[in-house]
Order: C-alpha cells, then structure tokens, then sequence
C-alpha cells in the first residue's frame, strides 16, 4: 500500500529543530565477519567503504533502538513539467526501519530542504507503516520484521538538485487543540516539548537529471554481501561524484541480497550497503534469490515486495501462492531460490516503468507470468506502444534478472527465460529497445544488436544484450562457457573479475557503456563501446 504522509511546510520548522539541537558525533559501528565473509576470512576487511561512512545518529538519542535505519532512496514518479514554466519537478521516496518492539508508539518526521538548510524547512510526517510475519528454515520460527516506512517527499525541483534530509523519531502524542495537530503547534509555538528520542544524521541526495541532460546509471546484478560485492558498490559510489557526469542512480537486475529466506540477511545487506543507498537512488528487479516462498503459505517475494518501493507504482502487488504440487517439481523440492520458476505475480513491486533523464527504463519480473496474454505482457505492449515519447526519452533500456541470450553454462534453456524469449523479445525488437539488462549468469556479457532469431543486426536497430551477473556474490563465478570459442553473436564475454556496467547517455543518439572491474589493471575499465540511437525521433 502505498504510504500516504502529512506534508507541513514552514520556515519556522527551523525554530523547531533548534530547541533540541545538539553537537552531532560521528558514531563508527562495525559488522560481524560472520555475515560479511561469504567468500573466506582472509579476504581482509569485511567492507570496502571506509568505516567512518557508516554512522547512524548523534549519541543523545534516548532510545537507540528507534534510530532509524536501513535508508534507501528511490525515484517515485516521472518528471513532471510545471505549468508555470519549464521547470520540472518529481517526486522522491524515502525508505527506512524502525525496531518492531521498541517502536511501536512513535512518530516518524522527515525533515527536509533544498540548498542551504537555514533557507526552509518542509517536514513530512510518516502517518503509514507495513510490517510483515515470514516464516521459512531459515528464520527460526516466526520472524517479524521492522516497522518499515516508505515516506513520499512530493514536488521536488528535478534536475540534479541538492536537497538535504533528516530523519526524526518522536513519541506519538495525538492531541488536537482548535482543529490544530500537536504537531501544527509546536511549529507556532517552539518551547512545546519535543518529546523526541532519537534522530538520524543529515545526509544528501540529488534529483534525476532532465530529459535533456546527459544520464550515468549504475548498472549491476547478483550483488550478494561479499566484500567483493562492497567493491562494486564502493567504485558505484566513487561514480555519484567527482569529475564527469555523476551516477544518478543505481539499478540491480535482481539477486540483490542472497538472504535465501534467512530475514536476517537482509537486515545485513541493507546495513552493509547504506553509504551508497542513503543518498543514490535505488531501483531493483526481482530475481531467482528474491523467490523466498513463506515455509506456512507458500506465499512468494513476501520480503522484496515490503522492503521496496519502486517508482509508478500501478496499484498494490497481486501475488499468489505456490501449490503444493508445483512446489515438489522445483529445485531441491523447495521455492527458496528455484533457478526456474514461473508464478504470478502483477503489479507492485513486480514490473514498473519510469522516466530518468534521456531514458525510459521498463523493469520486467522474469519470475511471473510472461506468456502472450498475461497481465504483464499486456502492459508491456501497452508501455512500449503508447507510453514512449523518443523525443524527451530517446533511450529505452529493459532490465530483468533471467537473460534471454547466455554465453555461459549454468542457466541454459530455463523454462522462465524460454517463455519470456517466445513471448516478449518480438515486442522489444518490433518497438526498438536499445539495451537489455540481466543477471543470473555471474559474469559479464555483452552481445552485439540482434535480430529476433539471434542473428547479427548489421544495422544496429535491434536491440543490444547485457549480462551483468559478476556483481560479487558468494557463490562467484559462472563454471564456464557453453562453447570454446566465442559465439558470432557475442562482443565480450568475461569470467574475470566483478564489477558493474556504467551506462553514460551523453545525448539523444549516442551513449557509451563501460563495464568498470573491481580490479585496478586498466583502471578497472575492461570493455568500452560507444552506442548509437537508431531510434530517435527529433
């Protein structure tokens, strides 16, 4: 459900924060090599990021139990024209967790402004929280997660704007003077008591680019929480900023935490990736590892579809259980993480599509039904016929996990990836999709444009296949490839290193795709190729 927050907009929330303001100090904390070493003890550290990067609050929180926690940002609408003028602005989602028992009666503020803070304040309260029941091998009995807010900051000027934010925890008090919220009167009267008990630190994040500006995005699959997995997102992290076109955002093609139905796993994951996540926007696909079938109803993607919240959303996931008899035909009897598997799943966090920058980015679910007909496949044709406008979002790039072309051995002629060519690929060839994105094969490929029977297009109008899978997960590499020497139909293809795809859209008609290893040989720049846009519509 989508969250629905009280917006207070007023240049005296200024005064607000100043009544309780104190010196903020850095808190380092660590992570236990229990969790992070998935590869082995020697690998050194257990994050790539520097440790000053992880800080969680100023030390007088009261309860440091409601520090909020696990942030991550995601774009939630397309950029929006103002009628005023030309300016654009779009709408941000804020995401974090707060402890189930020791939170159960508080109320969640984001505060927040562009530029220089003392220039204005807007405070969102966070009426709306989920929180969900799992249970699976893994969990111990019944796990109970966080409270989780997903928290809609409205109206934002786009264009790469700065703004900055703050996450308060108060205690919830609900009274009402004169049609007034507490809340409304603290605001016009400072010395009211704050009663607040914990606080995150300040931190920064930027707009999406205009349709106009030249576009970076992180491109990346099979992540896991190695410390492999912390040099990709750390080299993703040193992107967002210094010389060049900066990342604006980072997008996962599934396979994201390799929790396998251990909740707790993602609690780890999301904590050991917050440098990047709390201020660079974060959109993901679901893959074979986000399957997690609840052990009590057999209820498919019950953490990734609470735990995220993609932009555009059509309307609240639909999602059916797994039978007991479709359950016994998976891998290893069990819908943890089937390498095939085929349910449904419409809506939500599923299959998306939005706006960023010079692309339009189309996230498809591998894992529900694909076939001609189906919900997804029907919005799918209807995204790609009529929601394209090529001259403001001349680059159309679809992501999903289960790549439709594989080089490697591994994950050959699955059923989920036979379905999806069969059906969908004459739509991403007939409509002029420049770029697929996938995952699951844990290396890095990169086809030539290919017609729909996977012959060389010499005219570069079909579309271009990616596989992204070396992201640095636990279980490494792919164990091979399927033939020797390198296929007609392949440009690069890689067992060497993990890394990510970086995707520079410098204009309309030509972009650049690198895929930046974590190594240093080259400058960790492995493969290089300039795109052109044989689609654009001036």
């Amino acid at each position: 459900m989508a969250a629905e927050s009280s917006v207070i907009s007023s240049s005296k929330a200024l005064q607000v924060l100043a009544t309780t303001s104190v010196v903020i100090t850095i808190l380092f904390f660590c992570y236990s090599s229990r969790i992070y070493y998935e590869i082995s003890p020697n690998d050194g550290p257990s994050s790539a990021f520097p440790p000053h990067l992880y800080h969680q609050s100023s030390p007088f929180a009261l309860e440091r139990a409601c520090i909020p926690k696990r942030l991550h940002l995601a774009q939630r609408s397309n950029l929006m024209k103002n009628e005023d003028d030309d300016s654009y602005s779009v709408n941000m989602t804020i995401s974090f967790q707060l402890d189930f028992d020791a939170c159960r009666n508080v109320a969640p503020i984001v505060v927040y402004g562009r530029g220089v803070w003392i220039d204005g304040t807007i405070l969102v309260r966070a009426d709306e929280r989920k929180q969900f029941n799992y249970t699976s091998d893994k969990s111990q009995g019944l796990y109970k997660s966080d409270w989780i807010y997903h928290v809609e900051l409205p109206h934002l000027q786009a264009g790469r704007v700065a703004y900055w934010y703050q996450i308060l925890v108060k205690e919830r008090i609900n009274i009402e003077t004169d049609g007034a919220t507490l809340e409304q009167r603290r605001l016009r009267n400072p010395s009211l008591p704050q009663q607040r008990i914990a606080k995150s630190n300040w931190y920064t994040f930027f707009t999406p680019p205009l349709p106009h500006m030249p576009t970076k995005l992180a491109l990346v699959g099979d992540l896991g929480q190695t410390i492999n997995s912390t040099k990709t997102m750390h080299h993703i992290w040193r992107g967002t900023s210094g010389p060049g076109v900066p990342i604006s955002h980072v997008l996962i093609a599934g396979d994201m935490s390799y929790a396998d139905t251990d909740p707790i796993r993602w609690n780890s994951w999301f904590d050991l990736m917050d440098p990047l996540l709390r201020s660079t926007p974060l959109h993901v696909a679901a893959g074979n590892h986000e399957v997690e079938c609840d052990t009590s109803n057999l209820q498919p993607f019950v953490p990734y579809e609470n735990y995220f919240y993609n932009p555009n959303r059509i309307q609240d996931a639909y999602i059916e259980a797994v039978t007991k008899e479709y359950k016994e035909t998976l891998w290893r009897r069990s819908c943890a993480t089937p390498s095939e598997f085929t349910g449904t799943y419409d809506y939500g966090n599923s299959f998306y599509s939005y706006q960023h920058g010079l692309a339009h980015i189309i996230v498809l679910n591998s894992y529900s039904n694909t076939s001609k007909g189906s919900v997804q496949y029907d919005w799918l044709e209807h995204e790609l016929r009529f929601s394209i406008n090529r001259s403001l979002t001349p680059w159309v790039i679809v992501p999903f996990h289960s790549p439709l072309y594989t080089t490697f051995v591994g994950h050959v002629n699955e059923k989920q990836s036979l379905n999806m060519k069969q059906a969908m690929e004459p739509l991403l060839c007939k409509y002029g999709v420049n770029l697929v994105i996938s995952g699951h094969d844990h290396g890095y490929m990169r086809t030539h444009s290919l017609t729909q029977d996977g012959q060389v297009d010499p005219s570069g109008e079909s579309p271009v296949y990616l596989t992204l899978g070396a992201g640095g997960n636990r279980e490494h590499h792919a164990p091979g490839y399927r033939n020797q020497e390198q296929e007609e139909w392949v440009a690069v293809r890689s067992l060497v290193d993990y890394g990510y795809g970086s995707l520079l859209l410098r204009n309309a008609t030509h972009a650049s795709f690198t895929w930046v290893r974590n190594g240093v040989d080259a400058g960790g720049v492995h493969d290089l190729v300039w795109l052109e846009n044989k689609h654009y519509v001036p």
